[in-house]
């Protein structure tokens, strides 16, 4: 698995693009859900999922059990047989935001990317365009 991480409009789509062609991507802004990987895993082609943060915030009121249900779906993920890349939003560099809700989904995320880090066998750090390998 390879871990995709950087702030919004950073270049990490086109990092991604750049590097692996004729994936099958998973998104949560075109409105797919995270879990439709599942549907249909006889592809072979390399898997992008990137929205994460929306995925999270469709359900955060209990944020351990939705920790430990991401890290069932994470250690899923490092076991199919094809290339696995996540594009993540980093949200920890900026203002703490003031409503419960947003500080639960900003936790909740990364945390989630720390467990996804320590999964992945690479993880780039993107910023400005410029990727930089960081595992």
């Amino acid at each position: 698995m390879h871990l995709i991480i950087g702030g919004a409009f950073s270049g990490k789509r086109d990092f991604v693009k750049s590097k692996w062609h004729d994936v099958s991507w998973i998104s949560a802004y075109e409105g797919h859900q995270m879990l439709q990987w599942k549907e249909d895993n006889s592809s072979k082609a390399p898997l992008v999922l990137e929205g994460f943060e929306q995925w999270i915030m469709e359900d955060n009121n209990d944020a351990f059990k939705l920790r430990e249900n991401w890290r069932i779906y994470l250690n899923e993920l490092a076991e199919l047989e094809r290339e696995v890349i996540m594009i993540m939003l980093e949200t920890g560099k900026g203002i703490v935001p003031i409503s419960e809700k947003e500080r639960r989904t900003r936790d909740l995320l990364g945390w989630i990317q720390q467990d996804a880090a320590a999964l992945c066998k690479d993880v780039y750090h993107i910023w400005h365009g410029l990727a930089k390998k960081i595992k």
